[in-house]
């Protein structure tokens, strides 16, 4: 049979029980063999009977079944109860009706058990009846789910009958004395069963106080022991110096009486020396465990905010004195409060389900509205978490008021709703402003355009009809006029396309750059075939996202561009590039022209900035601020490089089309 689980008080029961049955069926053995030696030790002692060594043998197997059902839970603890105490009841009757029989005065035939004739003073005597009966009645109490303290008195009982059994065996004489007619085995068993009795209860009584690591444990642990066996040994070393002549009966009464006082003295002091340092240290840890809580109660109390500690039934068992002050309940109404008491209606379901959030996950937090008795609402901010407390799962949390954050809160939305109103009506503004100026932009061009063709035409007709009567210098003049006046036109349809790259509607799609430069009027090949310009193109196939109308825009503008200034240039050269990178597409557009000091770099996108005289490259500083907007305007970013008398770079980055 397996060991219970249940410590070294379990396992003393288990070997008390053991020791019970395989001593009882060895004396049967004696019974059925002849061995008398087995059944009396000594020929002079009463026998064992069989029915009391079988009686024995169930009162051990009704304790192993104790001891298992104190190691086992649910239904196999039930099954080994009712064993133990339908076994004890048998124990029981056997006792009683063996009692009952010696105080009718009659004969018992069952003791022999069938094991032949039975002499006439080798009968159960009386002691050992009261002694089975007594066991029985312990079994039966200790086989209760409840401990009760009835069983620890039935055991008592058991071990004081066997002990003194086993001392009168220890001091000799006459051993047939009606108050102590017992065999020795029985004795010995008496003892044994009361020893497993007590420990088969580890969760009461005695074994419960003799388990504990308090000064009454200690003291237990150390008197029983000494005060079952010292006197004995000490009345048996008196009884063999009486006999042997060393001392009389006064003197051997002394010697035992101050050997007595001497043994159990020590043991006080030894024992008081003991306990006085466990009682220093318990009052040092006392001290130590009032000075952590004093400082744990100041720490709490010092929180800016509240502090509160409760259970999962919503039980309160710590709070600080900010959290009496913000509430107005005094501790005695706290204790009586649930923690969504202190909340209102609609914040409820919220705070529960935050409350059990932590208790699932450990942690939580949530903003709400605090109530105080007064009810005043404070909006605060709570942060909780599960912490162990006196063996029990519990919820701390601390609160902080977070009215000036959320009056914050308050203004910065009031400031950005504000803002939000003011940007509306800048914004309308400025559409107006642009109407305006587009409208004004339209009629500027429009009056300018009317004079300008009006100059053009006449100075045309001047040239035509009347130029042989004006002079050399005449002529010259007209022709700056001529000059100036287309100039001016292409000034003005220049700002008319620079202003349109801002205002227009993009409408971005899927491109090809090669199918925008492919696209390109015939008269730019025409003007590169003429001035022998080597046109390069190495594009691969990949679409960017893009305008159309923009792209063709920014591709064109620096084509001129390339073309203008690589027109001093004995080998002209143009190329147009590309390759995609990550999810961007670079494409360059390359010239071998006079290019131009980097220093200067920015400049070249502004309007109206120009780098060389107009008379050398005419121009109106627009064409390049135009490619720039057009760029950024579809998401892209152009910028260039040059070197003065190598050519010039200019690159252009766009989104490639998902």
């Amino acid at each position: 049979m397996p060991l219970p689980e249940k410590g070294s008080t379990l396992r003393i029961a288990v070997g008390g029980a053991l020791f019970v049955v395989v001593t009882s069926l060895v004396v049967l053995w004696g019974w059925a063999t002849g061995h008398a030696v087995v059944t009396r030790v000594h020929a002079e002692w009463t026998s064992t009977m069989p029915l009391t060594a079988a009686t024995f043998a169930l009162a051990g197997v009704s304790l192993l079944a104790l001891t298992q059902a104190m190691a086992s839970e649910g239904p196999a603890s039930r099954r080994w109860r009712g064993a133990a105490l339908a076994i004890g009841c048998l124990v029981a009757l056997v006792g009683s009706w063996r009692l009952a029989s010696h105080l009718a005065g009659r004969d018992f035939p069952l003791d022999a058990l069938g094991f032949g004739t039975v002499e006439e003073d080798d009968h159960m005597p009386l002691l050992t009846s009261v002694g089975l009966a007594l066991a029985g009645a312990a079994l039966m109490t200790n086989a209760r789910r409840i401990f009760h303290p009835l069983a620890q008195t039935a055991a008592s009982l058991l071990l004081l009958l066997g002990w003194l059994g086993l001392t009168r065996y220890l001091y000799g004489g006459d051993t047939r004395g009606v108050p102590f007619l017992m065999s020795m085995p029985a004795a010995l068993l008496f003892t044994t069963l009361g020893v497993g009795l007590f420990f088969a209860r580890p969760d009461g009584g005695f074994v419960r106080l003799w388990n504990s690591t308090t000064a009454g444990g200690l003291l237990l642990r150390r008197l029983l022991p000494t005060a079952l066996v010292v006197p004995v040994v000490l009345g048996w070393l008196r009884l063999l110096g009486e006999r042997a002549g060393w001392f009389g009966l006064e003197t051997g009464l002394a010697i035992f009486a101050m050997s007595n006082v001497a043994v159990f003295a020590t043991f006080a002091w030894r024992t008081g020396e003991r306990l006085h340092r466990e009682d220093l240290a318990r009052r040092e840890a006392e001290r130590t465990t009032r000075a952590e809580r004093d400082f744990s109660n100041a720490l709490i109390d010092s929180l800016p905010g509240i502090f509160y500690l409760y259970t999962k039934e919503g039980r309160f068992l710590r709070w600080n004195r900010n959290f009496e002050r913000v509430s107005g309940y005094g501790p005695e109404e706290i204790l009586r409060l649930h923690p969504l008491d202190f909340f209102a209606e609609e914040e409820k379901p919220l705070l529960r389900e935050r409350i059990q959030e932590v208790f699932a996950c450990g942690a939580s937090e949530v903003e709400a509205c605090f109530l105080s008795k007064a009810g005043v609402r404070t909006p605060y901010f709570f942060t909780g978490i599960t912490v162990e407390f006196r063996g029990e799962l519990c919820l701390a949390g601390v609160g902080f008021d977070i009215t000036q954050r959320v009056r914050a809160e308050e203004q910065v939305r009031e400031l950005n709703a504000g803002l939000e109103r003011r940007v509306a009506e800048r914004t309308e503004e400025l559409a107006a402003k642009n109407r305006e100026l587009e409208t004004f932009t339209y009629s500027v061009s429009h009056d300018l355009k009317a004079p300008l063709r009006g100059i053009d035409g006449y100075s045309r007709l001047l040239q035509e009809d009347y130029a042989d009567k004006l002079d050399e210098e005449g002529r010259r003049f007209l022709g700056c006029v001529r000059q100036a006046s287309l100039q001016m036109a292409q000034l003005i349809d220049d700002l008319l396309a620079y202003s349109q790259v801002e205002r227009r509607t993009l409408k971005l799609i899927g491109l090809s750059p090669r199918a925008v430069i492919d696209a390109l009027p015939e008269s730019f090949h025409d003007e590169l075939r003429a001035r022998g310009v080597a046109f390069m193109v190495d594009l691969p196939e990949a679409r960017v996202q893009a305008d159309a109308s923009g792209l063709g825009q920014v591709l064109r503008n620096l084509l001129d561009n390339a073309l203008k200034f690589t027109r001093s240039v004995p080998d002209p050269r143009i190329e147009v590039g590309g390759r995609v990178e990550a999810d961007k597409f670079l494409l360059w557009v390359r010239d071998n022209g006079i290019g131009f000091d980097m220093r200067f770099a920015e400049r070249v996108f502004e309007i109206f900035q120009r780098l060389h005289r107009i008379e050398d490259y005419p121009g109106t500083g627009i064409g390049l601020a135009i490619v720039r907007k057009a760029t950024e305007r579809m998401g892209g970013r152009v910028w260039v490089e040059s070197v003065p008398g190598r050519g010039t770079t200019f690159f252009i980055e766009l989104p490639l089309h998902a």
